[in-house]
């Protein structure tokens, strides 16, 4: 064959035929090749390469969703009786996987805000076999310092995890930062066109087998076709990246002025909190915001009804701008003392900045204001 494919084909197979017993004893003992999809998979493997390549790290492995990867990861690092040190700001399956879960497995896990670094160093040097940060944060966008963070986790042998699904390769290097395990959710940016579900897992070499082990055990396997779909998305990653950067922070500007907003959460604005943390840490702030408008929740859910071209949906990172009230949905399973605690109002709203022109999303942000 001369001519070969510009797409790399899906190996849409469970299962692997052999010429030989001894071959099929060589990959189930040294992993030379393919026998069960649940293992390893041709089209998953090339887009694990990918990557591993994209983050840096020498191995990824690919999961059916985000949550697969986060717990997978998390459970292959931990033994009943360890503690583990998180951020409060956390996706809601992870704070119910930390504090809920994990707590059936007599293993503890302490929170503390992302921001108070001097906080999360001083309960790391109390002993810990695990740091878990998410940066940005959702919903609020939050900034972990990573760099000093890891180095304190690294102090006390304390493994370090991050969700960088918010900021994507493109923005964040968490590799450069000393994070030892980098967890995206493929569903979002990585993907990008809200059509899959699917999660990645990046790692040094050392922790790559045994998370392997507990992804064949536990069965959180990427399915060939999202693998497809996954390397779809990474040819325009960087594009869409760029453009969702430049549209959030124009969107972000004009709501920070807006009569109907408290306040807007966005990295990029001087006005954040840990904006210097961010200028810092990442090359671009993401497609990403949060607003608080000066309403109930019955308003708030008003203007949400109200909205056209912004679409009423959970998820985010896509090409299609997505906005949803946290309470209702993403951090629902939340106590409302939880959700107090990680400043999540009835009045937020959280918009997820598509690929659309940024005055198109003005324009019906405005008109849904108006109605409120």
């Amino acid at each position: 064959m001369k001519g070969k494919p510009v797409i790399p084909p899906v190996h849409l197979t469970a299962t692997y035929k052999f010429d030989s017993s001894d071959d099929l004893i060589d990959v189930v003992q040294q992993r030379s090749g393919y026998i069960y999809s649940r293992w390893d998979n041709p089209s998953v493997v090339e887009a694990e390469n990918e990557m591993a390549d994209m983050e840096g790290y020498a191995k990824a492995l690919g999961f059916g969703s985000g949550m697969a990867a986060i717990t997978t990861g998390v459970m292959a690092q931990l033994n009943s009786g360890d503690r583990v040190v998180a951020s409060r700001e956390i996706y809601g399956g992870t704070f119910e996987l930390l504090n809920d879960v994990l707590a059936n497995f007599n293993i503890e896990t302490v929170f503390a805000n992302c921001w108070k670094t001097d906080k999360i160093i001083e309960e790391l040097k109390k002993g810990a076999s695990l740091l878990y940060l998410e940066t940005p944060t959702n919903p609020l966008l939050r900034i972990a310092d990573i760099e000093p963070l890891a180095r304190a986790a690294h102090g006390v042998d304390a493994v370090v995890i991050l969700d960088g699904t918010f900021a994507s390769p493109v923005n964040q290097r968490p590799f450069d930062l000393g994070v030892d395990i980098v967890i995206h959710s493929a569903t979002k940016y990585l993907g990008g066109h809200h059509d899959i579900t699917a999660g990645f897992l990046c790692c040094h070499q050392k922790y790559f087998d045994k998370i392997w082990t507990y992804r064949k055990i536990l069965g959180g396997i990427m399915d060939p076709m999202s693998a497809f779909l996954a390397l779809r998305g990474f040819k325009t990653l960087d594009l869409r990246i760029q453009k969702q950067n430049d549209s959030a922070m124009t969107v972000a500007v004009y709501l920070k002025d807006h009569r109907k907003i408290k306040a807007v959460h966005y990295p990029g604005l001087p006005s954040h909190p840990d904006h210097e943390i961010a200028k810092r840490q990442m090359s671009g702030f993401g497609g990403m915001l949060s607003f608080d408008i000066d309403r109930d929740f019955d308003q708030t859910k008003s203007f949400m009804d109200r909205l056209q071209v912004i679409k009423l949906a959970t998820s985010l990172g896509g090409v299609s701008s997505l906005a949803n009230q946290p309470i209702t949905n993403t951090h629902a399973a939340l106590s409302p003392e939880n959700r107090a605690k990680a400043g999540i109002s009835e009045s937020l709203v959280r918009l997820s900045v598509g690929v659309e022109d940024a005055d198109l999303l003005i324009g019906d942000l405005e008109q849904a204001l108006d109605g409120v």
